[in-house]
């Protein structure tokens, strides 16, 4: 089975060493575990919103359908650029965007997991709407979570497994407060596993085989 990892810089990592970058970590355990019953895809781009992530499903999601997209955006749609008032990509559109890469993926015979992004450190520097980043932030991880509640699909929740595990924020998170350490992409790797592991044992796969 295809497994698809579709999001931003979290996602595509690229600061690391192959090894270090959390979607290729999952994939070295899902071989220990069940070993070439799965392929994970990192279609992760750095400042990617999703309104461009939407542009990219021809080629980097649609091809590896049927299989299972892992949705990680809204860092990037939440940010407020210095010269603006609004978000890059407004809260309607975020949330359109989600339903739409739902909709797409179950129009291909797939399975949407919506990652909920993990918790970052709130800095005092305020935006260009006046607000910190983390202020503007926080309504995109809730609508994310009520658009997977909505449509009935599995998610992980990062940041309360974050919060069960008491994950120390800067060692899992860069100076911006945002970005992971290489200790960051092993913890959410090991999260995203844990879930995954449910998620293909107990909800996905005999829904994904039956169509």
């Amino acid at each position: 089975m295809n497994i698809i990892c579709f999001g931003d810089s979290i996602t595509h990592a690229r600061a690391f060493a192959e090894g270090d970058r959390w979607p290729n970590i999952v994939q070295f355990e899902l071989n220990k575990w069940k070993d070439g019953q799965y392929a994970v895809y990192n279609r992760g781009q750095g400042g990617h919103t999703t309104a461009q992530g939407f542009d990219r499903l021809p080629d980097d999601v649609i091809p590896y359908l049927p299989g299972l997209l892992l949705i990680e955006f809204g860092l990037n749609d939440a940010n407020v650029r210095d010269w603006a008032k609004v978000p890059r990509v407004g809260l309607a559109e975020y949330e359109k965007n989600l339903r739409e890469f739902h909709r797409i993926a179950h129009a291909h015979n797939g399975q949407c997991v919506f990652i909920i992004n993990h918790s970052i450190i709130e800095k005092p520097n305020r935006q260009a709407n006046g607000k910190t980043y983390y202020a503007n932030f926080q309504p995109y991880n809730e609508a994310l979570r009520c658009v997977a509640q909505e449509l009935n699909a599995p998610s992980i929740d990062l940041p309360l497994m974050m919060q069960q595990r008491q994950i120390d924020l800067p060692r899992f998170v860069v100076e911006d407060g945002v970005h992971l350490t290489v200790e960051g992409n092993h913890l959410y790797a090991d999260m995203v596993l844990e879930k995954l592991k449910d998620i293909l044992t107990h909800h996905i796969c005999g829904t994904i085989a039956s169509r």
